[in-house]
């Protein structure tokens, strides 16, 4: 199993096409959750049982995934850190184009 980010109720091919990965159920629980738990994240702790996300909650969002990556870049090994940067930094950059529409339900998990 893997979380991903995806919109709910396509409208359109964009829509229907969009997908991010995020992790793998094996590496998150290995390496983001230990960050997710020292940190008290919250968005990106519901990444794991899954969560629905609107254009608002977007900067509270992205906001834990930086802390994420500095948790990460001081606890993870080189291997591990650049597959983690790898995959936030994707999150960061196109997931903000989910929300082209202003009803927009972004599913991430």
């Amino acid at each position: 199993m893997a979380i991903s980010v995806m919109i709910l109720d396509p409208q359109n091919d964009f829509e229907k096409h969009f997908f991010l990965p995020v992790a793998t159920e094996s590496f998150f629980k290995e390496c983001w959750i230990p960050a997710i738990q020292s940190l008290g994240l919250r968005w990106v702790d519901l990444f794991s049982t899954g969560v629905d996300v609107e254009e608002e909650d977007l900067p509270s969002i992205l906001a834990e995934l930086d802390q994420l990556k500095e948790w990460a870049d001081q606890n993870l090994e080189e291997e591990q850190k650049t597959k983690l940067f790898e995959r936030v930094e994707g999150i960061k950059e196109k997931i903000p184009n989910a929300f082209q529409r202003k009803d927009a339900v972004v599913f991430i998990g």
